[in-house]
């Protein structure tokens, strides 16, 4: 529920452009601090939800957003274009940073439940939407996942790394990423455990498609434990897991992973 000063707002920039009213790019309006119990945004739920409106020359805007987000917390601003701009295009623009989200509590809402999975989530992502049909999407982030159980994710078990009765809350992942028309450009990930450490970089479609490259490593310490290998041969082979590449393709209902032992 949003109290009444959004619904004052919003007429109130809608009917600038009346005739005997002010010209829309002449109106000014700084409202007071609007609150809302949720807020729904691409599937998303935000609780408890407080924003600062302002109108200056067609654009409307939400500064110093606050909000409860997975028992973490979510901050920016968010703007939407009542006007186009000299080319005749209009968007909503955001900007966010996200502090102590909690992995399982967000994979659980959106419907991919998995009771190995566990980290807190923290970083930023700033996102351009064109109004309409148009292309233009663009976007950029960084999310930081630490104290995190990722190693049991089917996609590192094939890798050896998985082992659910390993010691949970050790793992680290840090990537960046860019969004475009089509979908997502892993810049590059880096994921440390004591389980694996891989790299990987790639793209994600909005259809689903996948096209990652990911290059994991054994540590040394995980080698030194193989049966009947001993640490005589231990330095040698995790140089050699170095120089493995995987490929993941298909769809991510449905990923097809390539090993490519020696990353020709």
């Amino acid at each position: 529920m949003i109290r009444a000063p959004l619904a004052w707002l919003v007429c109130a920039a809608l009917a600038a452009g009346e005739v005997g009213m002010p010209s829309m790019l002449t109106t000014t309006i700084d409202g007071e601090v609007l609150h809302a119990n949720t807020l729904e945004v691409a599937g998303l739920a935000f609780r408890d939800v407080t924003a600062k409106p302002r109108y200056r020359q067609g654009r409307l805007e939400f500064l110093g957003v606050e909000a409860k987000a997975y028992r973490g917390r979510a901050n920016g601003w968010y703007s939407i274009d009542l006007l186009p701009d000299e080319r005749g295009d209009r968007f909503h623009r955001c900007s966010f940073e996200l502090t102590g989200v909690d992995l399982s509590t967000l994979m659980r809402s959106l419907g991919a439940a998995n009771d190995q999975l566990a980290g807190r989530i923290d970083g930023w992502f700033e996102l351009g939407l064109p109004v309409g049909p148009r292309d233009g999407i663009s976007g950029r982030g960084q999310i930081d996942i630490s104290d995190g159980t990722l190693v049991q994710l089917p996609l590192l078990v094939t890798f050896l790394a998985g082992n659910p009765a390993a010691s949970r809350g050790k793992d680290h992942l840090t990537a960046r990423f860019r969004v475009r028309d089509d979908g997502i450009d892993i810049l590059w990930l880096r994921l440390e455990s004591p389980a694996i450490q891989l790299a990987a970089h790639g793209r994600v479609g909005f259809d689903g498609r996948l096209e990652i490259e990911i290059s994991p490593r054994l540590p040394f310490e995980l080698l030194r434990n193989v049966p009947l290998l001993g640490g005589w041969a231990a330095t040698g082979l995790s140089r050699l897991s170095g120089v493995t590449r995987a490929y993941v393709r298909g769809h991510v209902s449905q990923p097809v992973i390539v090993i490519d032992a020696f990353g020709k």
